[in-house]
């Protein structure tokens, strides 16, 4: 195979499109044959592992058998090791099936659960906080009998061993590395809520910026065939002038460096100003040269964070009651229900009424809520 030319993009992009439709008639065909053996309300909220599967069986019975795929053979493209120009092994295929079908599947499920643990961390501790600022006045004095209490105690305990105070548990240690790493866990996922729809903002900008390399260069039209180190070949018979896709890559170069200002501008300089503003007031300190209470403090920044975490998470957190995701087009019914529309309206293709309260429903009454703020 090191006698034929690289693909062209336009080859790559029809390949990839007729591949994706018929993943899509694979994935529709998988999902009805599950509801029609566990039901339309599993197969509703399951719908995502349903087309999960239907995507990784088409890939397996075609790239991972070492065959071609329906578009690279519409297109007269083969897939071959960059480095080498050979057919790739076994082991490469089985990767690119992974980090192309299941890794973003299973990266999604792992940041939507750690950012809902990080969610309810930050809900404990507002209310932790809010209890300790409650009692922080009448506690006080309760501390200090502790501390001069536990000072004649200590002073018995060496009278009684002779000055000997190396009776010290072996386990502390441990236990004191064990309730280090269990706080930065917490407070990690802490963050990454916080930080998640940025994340989200900066993956999508990496995904344009490799679709521009691809308009340039015309290699890699997947990040996991530039991961798996897989690129195209063309077998068909050569033509007198192959387009290419330069000027896409330029409109798209000026697009990412609009957003990515955009995005400089919204997140990464305020948040480097608040940090610089951090660090040049006392936190322990008004005004008025009076010291704050460090538990006041902390619940306070605390409330900071909950608001900023809630102001960010708002947008799509508004979920169907019956795939259990952000509600796409929300879609009304007569009684007051909301659902997505593809939810809706495939639930009302087996029974014309409404999955909670079971109000007579048709397609008729059905309203899309446009500009919805709930």
């Amino acid at each position: 195979m090191r006698g034929f030319p690289g693909a062209a993009q336009p080859e790559v992009m029809r390949a990839a499109e007729k591949d994706e439709h018929y993943v899509a008639h694979l994935c529709e065909a998988c999902h009805e044959s599950f509801r029609h053996v566990v039901g339309t309300r599993l197969a509703v909220a399951y719908q995502n592992e349903t087309r999960l599967a239907g995507r990784v069986l088409y890939y397996l019975l075609t790239t991972g058998s070492g065959l071609q795929t329906l578009g690279e053979e519409y297109c007269d493209i083969s897939q071959v090791v960059t480095s080498s120009n050979l057919p790739p092994t076994p082991a490469r295929r089985m990767l690119l099936v992974f980090v192309q079908n299941a890794l973003p599947y299973i990266m999604e499920r792992i940041s939507a659960r750690a950012a809902a643990q990080g969610m309810s961390l930050a809900t404990q501790e507002e209310l932790q906080f809010a209890r300790e600022s409650t009692s922080a006045g009448s506690s006080n004095h309760m501390v200090a009998n502790r501390d001069s209490t536990e000072g004649e105690i200590h002073m018995v305990m060496e009278d009684a061993t002779g000055g000997r105070s190396n009776v010290r548990p072996q386990s502390s240690g441990w236990h004191f590395l064990v309730q280090r790493v269990h706080r930065m866990w917490n407070s990690a996922l802490q963050r990454w809520a916080t930080g998640l729809p940025s994340v989200r903002e900066a993956l999508l900008l990496v995904v344009r910026a490799h679709l521009m390399l691809f308009y340039f260069e015309g290699a890699y039209y997947h990040m996991a065939k530039r991961t798996a180190g897989i690129r195209y070949i063309f077998m068909g018979k050569p033509t007198q002038q192959r387009p290419r896709y330069h000027m896409l890559g330029m409109f798209l170069l000026i697009q990412l460096s609009i957003v990515g200002g955009d995005w400089l501008r919204r997140c990464a300089l305020p948040a480097l100003a608040t940090s610089m503003r951090s660090h040049a007031v006392d936190p322990l300190l008004t005004g008025r040269g009076n010291f704050i209470h460090f538990g006041h403090l902390k619940y306070h920044l605390h409330l900071l964070l909950r608001k900023c975490v809630s102001v960010q998470c708002s947008y799509g957190s508004s979920k169907c009651p019956l795939c259990l995701s952000p509600r796409q087009q929300p879609t009304a019914t007569p009684c007051g229900h909301v659902f997505c529309w593809t939810c809706l309206a495939e639930w009302c293709n087996e029974k014309p009424e409404c999955p909670l309260c079971r109000a007579p429903v048709t397609h008729s009454d059905l309203v899309c809520v446009y500009h919805a703020d709930f």
